[in-house]
């Protein structure tokens, strides 16, 4: 009796570890039913719906965030590289290319409790009134502890790991149509301390 009784408790206390372990991961990472990648960027595509699944809500609870409809506003958040390397505050990264069509955009690096990243320059973002472009229209921005010429974006160079967002807004219906697959900047690490 002894034994069952610790073999039942047991496998209560495990499976209540197990299911509030992968409710978590899935509150704050999102799984591939809730979630599309594109490249490092990471989409909820139910943000913002009357009929968003009950992750997805978390997810924008928790974070104490307001999500409006996609036609309104689209968030892309990339916590790695573009070769899959999470994104650490010690390294030097170059993001390049084109941004989709919205009628304004922005890019901010938030640390791991979703904060700005303090910094001297008081530089936080870049959006698409305030950033040079290339003279083909792409966008390069440089993310690195120690200042660089054209758009810089300081990071503290901690070490630590921070994450990118992208947020367009007023997208075009061609974004909202293919959240997956319409181009979007690669993030690709150059040197680390």
């Amino acid at each position: 009796m002894v034994r069952w009784l610790l073999q039942l408790l047991l496998f209560v206390v495990l499976g209540a570890g197990l299911g509030y372990g992968t409710a978590d991961y899935a509150m704050q990472r999102g799984f591939a039913a809730i979630t599309l990648s594109n490249g490092p960027w990471v989409i909820w595509p139910a943000e913002g719906s009357p009929t968003a699944d009950p992750y997805t809500r978390a997810h924008f609870a928790a974070g104490g965030y307001l999500p409006v409809a996609v036609f309104e506003a689209i968030t892309y958040r990339a916590e790695t590289d573009s070769d899959g390397e999470p994104l650490r505050q010690d390294c030097e990264y170059v993001v390049h290319g084109t941004l989709p069509p919205a009628r304004w955009w922005a890019i901010a690096a938030y640390s791991r409790d979703l904060q700005v990243i303090a910094n001297e320059a008081e530089r936080y973002s870049f959006n698409s009134y305030n950033v040079l472009r290339q003279g083909d229209g792409t966008v390069t921005i440089r993310i690195a502890a120690a200042a660089r010429p054209g758009n810089w974006l300081p990071v503290d160079g901690s070490g630590d790991a921070f994450s990118l967002t992208l947020k367009l807004f007023n997208p075009d219906h061609t974004v909202r149509s293919r959240y997956a697959t319409v181009p979007l900047p690669e993030i690709t690490r150059l040197q680390c301390q």
